[in-house]
């Protein structure tokens, strides 16, 4: 048996800095919202080659090894393996990589989200809906919430989720730049600036703004009455490592962009714009071009 899903990317729509555990994790609130740009993964059982069962993984990607502490698709599949020990088969898993790494879109953790719905669905009723949530949380502190997708504010490191109003079909535009961003070196450099931890005022501010009210349903009329309180709190340490992300910025800006700004601790930028039309001007400007030809990123998407 096979089965082919796709893994969606994310953007944080904000993503705020709201203190530290005693053990050094560093508390988030932040939306979180998933976009239409896909991994592929194929997850299929085969006719078991050993006595224990086992994982074959391949991908287009050559950085990905079997080794699970490098690889979240493996170590998801291990997580699930006990639960299917009585079955005659291997699990073989290939992964068609397009969401680019070091980029704050969450590729990895979408793929391991999607490998243990995958594998949920190969296999009804092996597990409860708790016992994948917590495989999730195992794995990453964002892959829980790929486990829904959608609209959703994650608090604390990721595992204190509230689904808000669908943001769904609002246009955008992703930019990379070919630098990634070591995401421990940017919550490093945040800590030199020695930032105040939110206060629960901004907090239900921010809440407040993202909720529907009486004739303002739409995700875009949403986005532009809470677009100013929007922030990302990693955005100005992640630049001090790749500058080069502020002429993105610009060119969203120039172009059009309703808000933007890099999503996660970078090194992809976003922009969300009201129409498609716009999009379309700007990637077939001069400017863009040339940020092509200097190795960026680019991707025309929408929030689904």
């Amino acid at each position: 048996m096979k089965i082919v899903k796709q893994a969606p990317a994310k953007v944080n729509l904000f993503l705020r800095m709201d203190g530290k555990r005693e053990d050094g994790y560093h508390l988030l609130y932040s939306v979180m919202q998933t976009v239409s740009v896909y991994d592929t993964i194929e997850v299929e059982t085969l006719e078991k080659e050993n006595a224990e069962p086992r994982i074959r993984f391949s991908s287009n990607c050559r950085f990905l090894t079997n080794d699970p502490k490098k690889n979240t698709i493996v170590k998801a599949t291990s997580l699930f393996l006990p639960y299917i020990e009585e079955e005659n088969c291997d699990i073989a898993v290939f992964l068609d990589k397009k969401i680019p790494s070091q980029a704050g879109l969450g590729g990895g953790s979408s793929d391991a989200a999607t490998v243990l719905l995958a594998l949920n669905e190969l296999f009804p009723g092996r597990v409860s809906k708790e016992e994948l949530e917590n495989m999730a949380v195992k794995i990453g502190a964002d892959v829980p919430f790929f486990l829904e997708g959608g609209t959703v504010l994650c608090q604390g490191i990721g595992e204190i989720r509230t689904s808000l109003p669908s943001m769904r079909g609002i246009p955008m535009l992703l930019l990379k730049p070919a630098e990634g961003v070591s995401t421990p070196r940017c919550y490093a450099k945040f800590d030199e600036m020695d930032r105040p931890p939110m206060s629960e005022e901004e907090k239900e501010e921010l809440y407040q703004a993202m909720l529907e009210e009486d004739g303002e349903k739409t995700p875009l009329f949403r986005a532009r009455r809470s677009k100013d309180l929007w922030k990302n709190d990693l955005q100005a340490p992640a630049m001090t490592d790749v500058p080069v992300m502020q002429e993105g910025l610009s060119i969203l800006s120039r172009g059009g962009a309703l808000f933007s700004a890099m999503s996660g601790s970078g090194s992809a930028l976003f922009g969300l714009f009201e129409n498609e039309e716009t999009i379309d001007r700007i990637l077939s400007s001069k400017e863009l071009l040339d940020l092509k030809k200097q190795g960026w990123w680019v991707q025309k998407a929408e929030t689904v």
